[in-house]
């Protein structure tokens, strides 16, 4: 079995008192990592799903940093929407893995670890689109080697939602462009996929579709609404921490929920 915690949308600023939504954001993702630590499982590894940062600020990510490296487990990141691939890179330390594709400018990667194969895309497209995602030809194609050629179990991490959630706003502006790509490429491999886990929509969803799970994850310091009635973004400012205790077995996965 492998344990991971999955963590995403900390949106830290350039200051400590830095806030957003009427809440700040550096103190809750404090408070979720001294959870973290103190969880009676281990995690093997963490994952944050993106928007490290406020805005690609050199200050906001060193002050992630500065709290990110107090995790006692390993920490690997996907670029959001609100980061840049490159600042990941310069000042955000990650485990061990292997480039999907070439570049400082775009974070794809894959690792292993105990008989399982984790993929992490870089769906950030241009700003023009934002906060759409779009996932680059060159990471498609190297997926479906992956899908192809691999025998392993499969997980898979990006920012964006790939397919529809059952709230219009966020359905209407949130997505991943090409979604629809991507859920076609898994699909072949829905046998030996465990999940594809996913951020940007500050709140835990888990979709399941032609065989394939797709599991988000709340914001460490706030949460939006997503009912089927919502036009419109809404938001809880100052509601709890969130982070997913998420355990991968020869069978399947298990996504436990926590707030702080």
């Amino acid at each position: 079995m492998v344990h991971f915690v999955h963590i995403s949308d900390t949106h830290i600023g350039p200051t400590a008192d830095y806030a957003l939504y009427g809440a700040r954001t550096l103190p809750p993702l404090e408070r979720v990592v001294e959870r973290i630590n103190a969880l009676p499982v281990k995690p093997d590894f963490v994952m944050h799903t993106g928007d490290v940062a406020a805005q690609p600020d050199p200050e906001a990510y060193r002050l992630a940093a500065g709290v990110m490296d107090r995790l006692s487990a390993p920490v690997y990141y996907v670029t959001g929407n609100h980061d840049r691939s490159r600042d990941i890179r310069a000042f955000l330390r990650m485990g061990p893995r292997v480039d999907l594709v070439e570049g400082e400018d775009a974070l794809a990667y894959r690792f292993g670890l105990r008989g399982h194969r984790m993929i992490v895309l870089d769906a950030r497209g241009p700003d023009s689109i934002d906060p759409h995602g779009l996932l680059p030809e060159a990471q498609l194609r190297a997926l479906r080697r992956e899908v192809e050629e691999g025998d392993l179990p499969l997980t898979v991490f990006v920012h964006f939602p790939p397919g529809p959630l059952g709230s219009p706003w966020l359905d209407g502006g949130m997505l991943m462009l090409n979604g629809e790509d991507l859920h076609q490429a898994l699909v072949a491999a829905r046998e030996r996929l465990r999940g594809v886990f996913f951020g940007h929509v500050h709140r835990g969803m888990q979709v399941f579709r032609d065989g394939v799970l797709y599991s988000s994850v709340g914001s460490t310091f706030c949460q939006f609404t997503a009912w089927p009635s919502d036009e419109r973004p809404g938001f809880e400012a100052g509601g709890p921490g969130c982070f997913n205790f998420v355990t991968l077995t020869p069978e399947g996965c298990v996504v436990k929920e926590h707030t702080v």
